[in-house]
This record gives C-alpha cells, structure tokens and sequence, in this order.
C-alpha cells in the first residue's frame, strides 16, 4: 500500500482518483443558481439581428427558455417561451404590429410582457390587468442584440466601450459561433497567454505568425473591469506586448499582431468577443471584429469571413473531420475536449496559470458579492463617458540591454507598459492613445535605451 502514495507512479492509472464534482458556483448559469444570479447583472448579446425573420425563434440562454422576434413596428421583443395561459410555446406565435399573439387562445402580448388582450375572457376580467408575462429589455447595437435578464431594479447602463468609438470610422462586424461546452473554459482561454505558443504555433501546423512561436513573459493586472493578461516576447531588436483585456463576466477583447518587427502601438482591440451561457454545458462566442488602420494596418481582415457560425482567423469552430481536428487542433478542439464542463479538481495548475486563478477568482468574488446583496463595482450604473478598455497591441525597437538578463528586461518591459495603459484609463479616448503611446516612448528612452 505504501507504493501507491510515492509522488509519482509509472502506470499508475487505478491509483490515481479522479472527480466528477463540478464548480458548480461558477459554472452553473439558470436562474436562481448563484452564477446564474450574478451573470444576470449585466448587457449580454444574445443573437445576431440577422437571424431575426419573420417568425419567432425559441432560444435557450443562461438556461431559460425564450422567445425572440421582432414585431411589426420593429421593436424586438425577448420573452419567456410559454404562454401564461396554457403554457404553449410563443414560438408558433403570430407577430403582431405590436408584439406577439398565442396561436392557441390568441392571447396578446406587447414586447414588455405586457398583455394586451385576452380575447376569450369576458370582457370584464381582469387577467391582463394584474398579470405581466416574463419578458426582458433588449438592445440592438452594430447587428447584436443584447438582453439584460437580471433585476429590473438593478439594470446598469448598456456598457459602451472606448473601444467601439475609437478610432474614429471604427468598423464593427459581428458574429456568433456554437461552443459545445461550459461557459466558464470557453471565456478563461482568453486568460490563458501561453497556450498561443503551444497551440497556436509550435502544433502540427502554423497557425497564425510564426512570432507566435517565441516563448513569452506573462503577467496579469487587475483593471477596473476585470484584469489584463500579458504577454510580451522578444523577436530580434523588437519586444512584442500582446496584452489582452478580460472583462467581467464573460467578455474579452483581443488583438492579432502578424508582424512583430515592424513598430506599432494600438491601445485598441481587433476583437471583441462575449462567451455567453445557453446552459450549463454550451455557449455563445458572440462579438465584433474591428476593422481599423490603427490595429490592423495591412488590412488583412476578411468581412465576407464573419457572421453566423463563422469568423475570419482559424481554430474558432467545428473542423470538416475528426481527423482533421486532431492534426490540427485549435481554440475549439482544446476548450471542446475538457469534457462538457471542465472538472477543476483534476487539474494540476502551474504559475503560467495564474491568469485562470484570477479571472475565477475575480468571478467568484462577484458571485458572493450578489448572493450577499452587496452592489458591484462594475459595471457602472453611471456610465454616461465611454468605458475604458486595456487591450493593447505594441511593438517597440528595444534591443537586449548588455549585462542585463534579457528575460528580465522582457518581464519588466510588460509589466512597466501593462502599469502604464492602466494608469491612463480615466482619459477620453482618441487623448488618451496619444497620451499613452507617449508615456510608453518615454520608458523606453529612460529606463530600455
């Protein structure tokens, strides 16, 4: 017996325990749930404003069953799926000028859950006066529709970021992709710096920049919405920061440098992408791609690549084949194979895993913060300027300093420029990317030169 205690065991299968307890705090998203809770507090897009047509659609998010369309006078409408009457689905509803009507009965519904008209009762009941159907406020913004599902009394302004303004001429365009698995692994990858090395470059095949490649310096800031993960190489003369902004709850903002020998500085995202909850084992990728000479100066996005079930950069969605997923795995294939809801008990965390700490950290603590009735603070519920965002794309000429460990300069390059960008959010934004690209200049000629 005592053999089976030794740190490490060769074929040591049976011995070593495995479980099947799920974080259920933070990966479970239905109502009453303390995840379901806390993720109800904020804006989150929930379909394509493509994919509304004529008639209604049945749609599962954050594990309830509703109804989404868009009415005759083309407000969009986003209600419990069953009818209050006799509990048939809305989705065989009739769309009316104003909101929904039941293929059943014929009760009215208006896009607030308001009824309207109960045409089988007597004219003198009272139902539709002292009853409202479940509905929840929606807003459409650049072809996303986002619903806030939590309580009406807590409802925070629709989250407006720098980002989505600047530069000036900006061009949104969205999408939404299916990921078959838990909410919580689909978000916490975008906290995950290295596996871009591993995964993305060093695989069976290239994915993106061969600069990928270069082994990076991590660290991770918290941010008045969340944290900041960073990750800066070395590639020649060059230090190349990567810094990614992962906001609380589930939303993260992305940049896609190719060229990591050619100077830039982009306090701005490529991306924009929320991983929002059907259930408690599927979710969304819901976002924006930003189409911009400040981020991506070579233009060498593809429009015609994005929109449903489909995005314009590799790894994001269902390979052709099996077989092709595992000769060259992506972002789907590493976050889909952790099983339908990654069990945390069975993994073995190391210090390039300190992002996913934090970034679970972060969320328990909201979860415990709503159970407890105490407010949140973020998002803001006066948020009358744009809110800061910490997505930063830069690469400067920084040659190795002599006598000095270059792995050290490289590390504290990211964390000094990582300060930098966080220390600059209270300014308005086209002042603040020139304010921060200076002060980022003027590191480097004092303490990197």
């Amino acid at each position: 017996m005592a053999e089976t205690k030794t740190r490490a065991m060769k074929f040591g299968g049976y011995h070593r325990p495995r479980s099947q307890q799920e974080d259920i705090e933070l990966t479970h998203v239905g109502p009453g749930t303390p995840g379901g809770e806390y993720l109800r507090r904020f804006w989150h897009p929930i379909a394509l404003t493509s994919e509304i047509g004529e008639l209604p659609q049945a749609i599962r998010i954050l594990d309830e069953e509703l109804v989404l369309f868009r009415d005759g006078s083309g407000q969009v409408g986003l209600l419990h799926l069953r009818c209050s009457h006799r509990n048939t689905s809305l989705e065989h509803g009739f769309i009316q000028q104003h909101g929904i009507r039941c293929c059943y009965h014929g009760w009215h519904y208006d896009v607030d859950g308001t009824i309207l008209e109960t045409p089988g009762e007597p004219p003198r009941s009272r139902i539709k006066d002292k009853l409202c159907h479940g509905a929840y406020p929606t807003q459409e913004f650049h072809g996303l529709v986002f619903a806030y599902m939590g309580p009406s009394d807590e409802m925070p302004d629709f989250p407006l970021y720098d980002a989505f303004i600047h530069p000036e001429g900006n061009e949104l365009v969205p999408y939404k992709i299916l990921n078959p698995c838990s909410w919580l692994q689909a978000h916490e990858n975008g906290a995950d710096p290295i596996h871009t090395c591993f995964l993305h470059a060093r695989g069976n095949q290239l994915q993106f920049s061969e600069q990928y490649a270069a082994l990076p310096e991590i660290s991770f800031h918290e941010t008045p919405i969340g944290m900041l993960s960073v990750a800066t190489r070395r590639w020649d003369d060059f230090l190349w920061i990567r810094a990614s902004d992962v906001i609380l709850p589930n939303a993260a903002q992305f940049g896609l440098s190719e060229i990591a020998s050619e100077e830039k500085f982009a306090l701005l995202p490529w991306l924009s992408r929320w991983i929002v909850p059907i259930d408690n084992t599927s979710a969304y990728a819901i976002g924006l791609r930003h189409f911009n000479l400040e981020i991506d100066p070579r233009e060498t996005g593809n429009r015609a690549g994005i929109g449903l079930g489909m995005v314009d950069f590799p790894g994001q969605v269902a390979p052709p084949s099996k077989e092709e997923g595992q000769r060259n795995p992506g972002d789907y294939e590493a976050l889909v194979a952790q099983g339908p809801v990654a069990i945390h008990d069975n993994e073995t965390l190391g210090v390039t895993d300190m992002g996913v700490i934090m970034c679970r950290k972060q969320i328990r603590q909201g979860i415990r913060a709503v159970a407890k009735g105490e407010p949140l603070a973020w998002p803001t519920r006066d948020n009358n300027t744009p809110t800061s965002t910490y997505n930063l794309e830069l690469v400067s000429r920084v040659p190795p300093l002599p006598g000095i460990d270059d792995a050290e300069t490289v590390r504290r390059f990211g964390n000094r420029v990582a300060e930098l960008v966080i220390k600059s959010g209270g300014l308005p934004p086209g002042k603040r990317h020139e304010t921060a690209k200076q002060m980022v200049a003027e590191l480097i000629a004092r303490e990197f030169s």
